[in-house]
């Protein structure tokens, strides 16, 4: 019994081990948003580290990569920053061209950086989800929280994003 137990102690240390070694920390939070023509905006909100970049997916169960676009910048995002999905600009580079959106699909989109030191929180959405922003609103992941639906999302103006993204609990 003795021994069981040590093996079975053992390997759940083993597990939690290996598992934790495995996760990027998390050092902000992805929004989505829509510029005044209804074009998909990518928005990251660094608080910890820095982003070298972000990707666009999509669930499947295929094996196969299921990224829909990938953008970087050669100076990292250290604080705010916002850029078309469609044609980046402000230091955005296209590495993958987004492909189009298509309707009842959920996207994810999250920051990450080259070596893997950090990350941000992602942002699900659909094509609906999107049709239905204004320009300035941010759709994110808050957990939760009032005012979040019942996966955790919600929608606040940009500057709201700015200051509630980085909020310590």
């Amino acid at each position: 019994m003795r021994i069981r137990h040590a093996v079975l102690v053992g390997a759940s240390v083993l597990t939690t081990a290996v598992l934790s070694g495995c996760t990027v920390p998390v050092g902000g939070s992805t929004g989505i948003s829509v510029t005044e023509d209804g074009r998909p905006v990518g928005v990251l909100a660094v608080c910890d580290d820095r982003i070298d970049g972000a990707t666009l997916y999509v669930d499947s169960k295929k094996k196969r990569d299921d990224t829909r676009g990938t953008w970087s910048r050669k100076r990292p995002v250290t604080g705010l920053a916002t850029w078309t999905l469609d044609s980046p600009g402000k230091g955005w580079s296209t590495d993958e061209a987004m492909a189009p959106l298509e309707p009842h699909r959920t996207y994810h989109l999250y920051g990450w950086t080259r070596d893997n030191s950090s990350s941000t929180a992602h942002v699900s959405f659909t094509r609906s989800q999107l049709d239905n922003l204004r320009p300035g609103q941010v759709r994110y992941f808050a957990g939760e929280v009032a005012g979040a639906d019942r996966e955790g999302f919600r929608t606040v103006p940009l500057e709201d994003f700015r200051s509630e993204a980085c909020e310590e609990d």
